[in-house]
This record gives structure tokens, C-alpha cells and sequence, in this order.
């Protein structure tokens, strides 16, 4: 038995082998209309780990230089070899494929073979648009030791046109103008952050007190005020114990706040040891142990009661011994005067760097007797916090409305022109 599939073709559309498209627009494989071009091959000895010219290899691509060629050789090379030009779209095929930069015309000079560019005639196709597309191609690409995108399958790769350099500017500046907006709110979060723990190190270690609190801000050990513990739940299953989910030593890493939705690591646990060890509301965990002595003492705070979790033995819990407690200890351990006790206080166990529970008991902070000081503080970091996330927010919706944008405008199935 055949089937058939009936493909439902707008007026003013065409079915072609990449999709339906508009039936001014031609379908074209890359090396049928450009040429794949290449530096001129550097070697490794003719590299500097400081020199005039930075040396972009497929790891630093996109990102900071860490290797450098003299100007007599790029000059020469430049001159005698293929050599991109401005504005043209240098694209990696080796490691992360597709990785995009226009080239800005300064002087710079790129890995051979791993970082390509097509001799693109702009009367054909716009340089801006060619950036945009190659965004939504799904290169096929080579699995080796490392993955790889080889010229014949990048020649093959068949991309849809728009008739006229009109129209492809048009769409090229559309996803510009959205990503110009995705930049701007990515600025204004990193100023937001930076005035937060700017904020953060006055507040959290009395160098600023907020008006109408006074006297003295004490240090207190971590002793003298809270409760700090460690268990030993581990990530084996026994058949004996129950089922509970793990709060682990990456939970704490990665974030501020703890949710319980967060935690998928299911492990098993006695009895005991899951009311031993439970997370509760406010609970501080911290990061004991790390590879490096400088990144040692991390901490988050949970933010609700959490059923059947308990928190592995890679973890400090910091609980309050008494019934006040506020948000202030969320933000309370953030600061350089913290974590300088814990690097001088960490230890080399062999592996890793480590503070002993002890120890950790003897580190210290600035903390206001009164309550209200604490909370008064939590909250002017909280909204702060708040309002971060609420421009993180609307950069995720702003990529996912140029994602949805590219879509639609690179495939013709909405129009600019």
C-alpha cells in the first residue's frame, strides 16, 4: 500500500525539497554559488603567548585570543593567501559547529581548516542574512574524535533565498533590531548585579547601615548563632530504606535559592536519618570542600519546607536555634570578608581543599542583633534580586520571540517585502 502525503501549498507558496517556501525564493547549495575559503595554516612555533596580532584557534573563536602572531607574517600572509573580508561570516567546523563571527576587518587572523568563510558575492546574498542563516541550518556533520562539518557536506547544505538584497536586509535587521534589544537587557542585568553585590558588601558588613537602626554591628561566630551539621546520607539505593530525593553538593553550587521541584536525585535513606536530615525553610547549606582553594564556601538557602529530601554528605546545613529568622542569611555569607576566612581556613586533604565542620563553626560574620536590621536588609537584596530575575525574564522571552522570528522570516513563511 502507497501513501501519499498532501501537502497544503499556499497560493503564492511552492514545495521544494527543504520545505515550502515562496515561489520567488530559489533553493541553493552553498558550494554551488560561493567558494570555501581558509587562512593560510600557522604553526604552532610561530605562535606567541604575546604579540601584535591575536591568533583566534577553534577554542577561543568567538571569545578572547590566547595566542598571537607577529605583524610581518600576517601582513605577508594576508597578502599572498585567502584572507576574509570585512563583514564577511567566518563560521567554525570543528568542536561547536556553526559558531558565527563577522569578521570586523581588524587586524586578526584564524585557524586553518577549523574556521572557514565563503567568498560571498553581496550582490547575491546579503552578508547580514547569511549570519542569520546559518542559525537555523542542521549541519550534517562527521562524528570522530571530535565532531567535525568536512567541505563536501558544508558544500551540500542547501539554504532558501530571497529574491532581492531588499528583502534579506529587511529580515536581516529585524532579528538585528531583536538582538540589539536581547543585548541591551543583558547589560542592564550584569549593571543590576554588580550594584546588588556592591550593595551587598556594604549592608552584609556594617560599612552601611540602613536609617533609623543603630549601635553596634557585631562579628559572631557561626557557633554563637546558628546550628551547623553534616550527616551521612550518601547515592546508594538499598532495598531496606525509603526513597528520598538528594540535595546535593551542585544544588548548592549552582544556585542562591533551593526549590524543591529542583531536586530529581532520588537515593534511599533509614528512617532516621531522613528526620536527621531534612531540609526546612530558611535552612543554609554550604559547599565544605572544592578543587580550588578561592571557590570554597558557597552557600544557598532553601525556600520551603521540603518533603522527603534529604541533604547529601558532600554539604554543611546551617539551621537557626531559635524561632526568628528572615531571608537576612540568605545574603549573610555572600561576602569577601567570608570567603576570605574560608580560603585561609580551607585545608589540602590530598584531593580537595576542605574546612572541617569544626572549623567552619569558627567562621565568622557581621551580624545586627536586631531583627529588624536583618530583615530590613533581606529585603532591600530581595527586591533587588526580584527585579533581576525579572529582566532575565524577558530576555528569555525576547530569544524565544527571535528564535520564532527566525523561523518565519529565514524559511518565507512570513513576508517583510
Amino acid at each position: 500500500m502507497t501513501t501519499q502525503t498532501t501537502h497544503h501549498i499556499p497560493p503564492g507558496y511552492k514545495l521544494t525539497e527543504l520545505w515550502v517556501i515562496p515561489v520567488d525564493w530559489e533553493v541553493k547549495k552553498l558550494g554551488d554559488v560561493w567558494n570555501i575559503c581558509m587562512c593560510k595554516r600557522i604553526m604552532k612555533y610561530q605562535t606567541k603567548a604575546i604579540g601584535d596580532v591575536p591568533f583566534y584557534k577553534i577554542g577561543t573563536f568567538g571569545k578572547e585570543a590566547d595566542a598571537y602572531i607577529d605583524n610581518q607574517i600576517y601582513y605577508d600572509y594576508k597578502r599572498k593567501y585567502p584572507f576574509p573580508k570585512q563583514w564577511e561570516i567566518l563560521i567554525s567546523v570543528s568542536g561547536t559547529i556553526g559558531r558565527t563571527v563577522i569578521y570586523d576587518g581588524l587586524p586578526a587572523y584564524f585557524q586553518d581548516s577549523n574556521i572557514i568563510w565563503l567568498d560571498n558575492d553581496e550582490k547575491m546574498v546579503s552578508n547580514k542574512f547569511l549570519f542569520y542563516l546559518y542559525k537555523i541550518i542542521s549541519w550534517k556533520t562527521e562524528d570522530t574524535t571530535i565532531s567535525r562539518l568536512y567541505n563536501d557536506n558544508f558544500k551540500k547544505t542547501q539554504i532558501c533565498i530571497p529574491p532581492t538584497i531588499e528583502e534579506q536586509q529587511s529580515i536581516a535587521t529585524a532579528l538585528s533590531d531583536i538582538d540589539t534589544l536581547i543585548t541591551s537587557l543583558k547589560d542592564l542585568i550584569s549593571k543590576k548585579q554588580a550594584i546588588k553585590q556592591w550593595m551587598m558588601q556594604l549592608l552584609l558588613t556594617g560599612k552601611k547601615r540602613l536609617p533609623g537602626f543603630h549601635g553596634e554591628r557585631k562579628i559572631k561566630k557561626i557557633i554563637d548563632i546558628w546550628e551547623l551539621t553534616w550527616a551521612w546520607v550518601d547515592k546508594k539505593i538499598n532495598p531496606d530504606e525509603e526513597f528520598v530525593r538528594l540535595l546535593n553538593y551542585m544544588d548548592v553550587y549552582r544556585r542562591d535559592f533551593i526549590y524543591s521541584n529542583e531536586l530529581n536525585h532520588l537515593v534511599t535513606a533509614p528512617k532516621s536519618k531522613i528526620i536527621q536530615c531534612s531540609v526546612k525553610k530558611w535552612d543554609v547549606f554550604f559547599t565544605p570542600s572544592s578543587e580550588l582553594q578561592n571557590d570554597i564556601a558557597h552557600s544557598a538557602v532553601a525556600m520551603e519546607d521540603m518533603e522527603q529530601v534529604t541533604y547529601s554528605y558532600h554539604v554543611y546545613r546551617l539551621r537557626t536555634k531559635d524561632e526568628r529568622d528572615c531571608k537576612f542569611k540568605a545574603y549573610a555569607f555572600k561576602t569577601q570578608f567570608f570567603y576570605q576566612q574560608a580560603e585561609k581556613t580551607a585545608e589540602w586533604s590530598g584531593k580537595r581543599y576542605v574546612i572541617s565542620l569544626t572549623k567552619f563553626r569558627q567562621l565568622e560574620i557581621f551580624y545586627p542583633q536586631d531583627i529588624r536590621e536583618q530583615q530590613a536588609i533581606a529585603t532591600i537584596l530581595s527586591d533587588m534580586d526580584a527585579e533581576i530575575a525579572s529582566l532575565q525574564a524577558q530576555q528569555n522571552k525576547y530569544k524565544n520571540i527571535k528564535q520564532w522570528m527566525m523561523q518565519q522570516l529565514l524559511t518565507g513563511k512570513i513576508r517583510l517585502i
